[in-house]
């Protein structure tokens, strides 16, 4: 179940495990980044994506679980939507970022993600 999919993501990104949060994603997989204006739809720009986020100081993520729903689509296919804050340190002062967030999960064989969107929450 994408419970568990989303909890790793979640981990890899707290614990800076870049190779393991890549490897989530499967190659032909597409990301609406939260920080970027363009889909990233190749494994070199979401790699070169992660690795910027999480070289910033301080840099995690953290999920409003009361948000979030998790669906399953088909026999393999699943999704989960919901909200998440990311954080990190610039400047000496602490950025929180609110976003939205829905991945779309395989659950068959290795690489998991073939989409994720992230973006901002207005203010």
């Amino acid at each position: 179940m994408n419970v568990s999919l989303l909890e790793k993501w979640v981990s890899c990104i707290m614990n800076a495990d870049l190779e393991a949060l890549l490897a989530m994603y499967k190659p032909n997989a597409l990301l609406f980044a939260t920080f970027e204006q363009k889909p990233l739809d190749t494994p070199s720009l979401i790699r070169d994506y992660f690795t910027n986020f999480l070289s910033r100081e301080g840099a995690g993520v953290e999920l409003d679980p009361q948000t979030i729903t998790h669906t399953n689509i088909g026999e393999s296919i699943s999704s989960s939507t919901g909200l998440y804050t990311f954080f990190f340190n610039e400047n000496g002062q602490l950025v929180r970022q609110k976003a939205r967030f829905t991945f779309i999960f395989n659950e068959e064989n290795s690489g998991s993600i073939l989409h994720h969107h992230s973006s901002v929450i207005p203010s």
